[in-house]
């Protein structure tokens, strides 16, 4: 069978999206990966093939805007620089792709914010599934129930979550990117979407979609908008090349080695706006006496610390570094939950943007972190969160105990079904 997967974002859309490819690649498959430029290499490392799409400026452009990780203002960010940009290349390649007809039809495995995928499937009705690697790209009604930053009260009724959902998107999403589907879908030879909500349906396959976080994480909703098989953590790491040692420090496995497992701080692959991230870190780990690593970009990363109390460097592939470390400060990203769940980890949650706060809220509910809330982060907020967290009775058995229940399946499941697809 030949697989098409396809995705847009951060590091943290598109790592799922390989340890997917990877599983199907074991059980005989090929598949071939559509996302930007930018991330050509991570792809080829990890076995799959790459077809690229649209403009690397695009991502690096999307990163660069000071307002990708607002949380409200942020989608609008994304569609404009990075998924807008790729609307049309994603729909052309695919139909490509998908118009051979001497070979057997491909499957489309496809992030629903990738809407050439869904275009393509309405004007050539190639097989599409929608992959949702995070809870919030389902929408419903049921608790818990997030709008950018703010919980929905479990006392406010269905029918007024349901008016919420439409006036947003009425007022903000529709008017977002209907222009660029409308010109788009006139041209291709189809009919308007009208008053249809693109969020509320139309953006999801109607073959149905494939969940890739179990249900542990976020149960089943009997309104979520189309048939939904569920999966697993598609957990993925890179292969250990990224330059673990440091201009002038010690190795990892030298500081690793040298004293008490250490408090990892990682404030997100995409961050740019990461100062005070990593002004506040060493600041708290002073205070509370424990030591830290810290991941980030390398521009934003402080001076080499001297001595056994800090460790920095660009990236480390999670696999080799969570297992030995004690805690993680981190942004909410779906794929670094995932790998601290995995590691049985205490997680404290700095949440900007997107998927960010309703991962953050899900992991509390589970006993296996803390939201930190300060905007902006104070050191000494920082420090009485993380405090607060490392000291709390019970976290760490608590956390191995979801390490087993959440991340202790394979997506062999979740493949079988995608085989069986007619």
């Amino acid at each position: 069978m030949q697989v098409y997967l396809v995705t847009f974002g951060s590091r943290g859309d598109v790592h799922p999206m390989l340890g997917l490819g990877q599983a199907l690649r074991a059980r005989g498959h090929t598949a071939t990966v559509l996302t930007n430029p930018a991330f050509a290499s991570e792809v080829g490392r990890a076995g799959l093939g790459f077809i690229p799409v649209g403009a690397e400026s695009d991502y690096r452009d999307t990163l660069a805007h000071p307002k990708l990780w607002h949380p409200v203002d942020g989608l609008g960010v994304m569609w404009r620089y990075l998924l807008r940009p790729a609307l049309r290349p994603t729909a052309e390649t695919l139909m490509a792709l998908c118009n051979d007809s001497t070979r057997p039809a491909p499957l489309v495995l496809a992030s629903p914010l990738a809407m050439g995928a869904r275009v393509a499937q309405e004007k050539q009705g190639l097989r599409l599934v929608s992959t949702y690697t995070s809870p919030t790209l389902l929408r419903s009604v049921g608790d818990p129930m997030t709008v950018a930053q703010w919980q929905v009260p479990s006392a406010v009724p269905a029918w007024a979550r349901r008016a919420l959902w439409k006036l947003l998107d009425r007022a903000k999403l529709d008017p977002l990117v209907k222009p660029a589907l409308e010109a788009l879908r006139g041209e291709l030879g189809l009919p308007p979407l009208g008053p249809t909500a693109v969020f509320d349906r139309w953006v999801h396959a109607p073959q149905g979609g494939l969940a890739l976080f179990p249900d542990g994480f976020a149960s089943h909703q009997p309104d979520w908008p189309v048939p939904v098989q569920r999966g697993a953590f598609p957990l993925y790491d890179e292969p250990a090349t990224a330059a673990l040692k440091p201009s002038g420090g010690p190795s990892l496995q030298a500081f690793l080695d040298a004293g008490t497992a250490p408090v990892v701080f990682m404030p997100g692959s995409a961050q740019q706006g990461t100062a005070e991230f990593f002004q506040a870190a060493p600041q708290a780990c002073a205070q509370l006496g424990v030591r830290g690593i810290l991941l980030g970009p390398a521009a934003a990363l402080p001076a080499p610390v001297q001595g056994n109390a800090l460790w920095s460097a660009p990236y480390v592939p999670f696999g080799r570094l969570l297992p030995r470390a004690r805690a993680i400060v981190h942004h909410g990203g779906i794929g670094t939950c995932a790998q601290a769940l995995r590691a049985g980890l205490p997680q404290l949650v700095w949440p900007q943007a997107h998927d960010q706060f309703d991962n953050a809220l899900r992991l509390e509910q589970l006993g296996c972190g803390l939201r930190l809330h300060s905007q902006p982060l104070l050191a000494s907020e920082l420090a009485r969160q993380l405090g607060t967290l490392l000291a709390r009775p019970g976290l760490p058995a608590a956390c191995q105990r979801q390490a087993g229940a959440l991340t202790g399946t394979d997506l062999a499941e979740a493949c079988t079904w995608l085989e069986a697809l007619p």
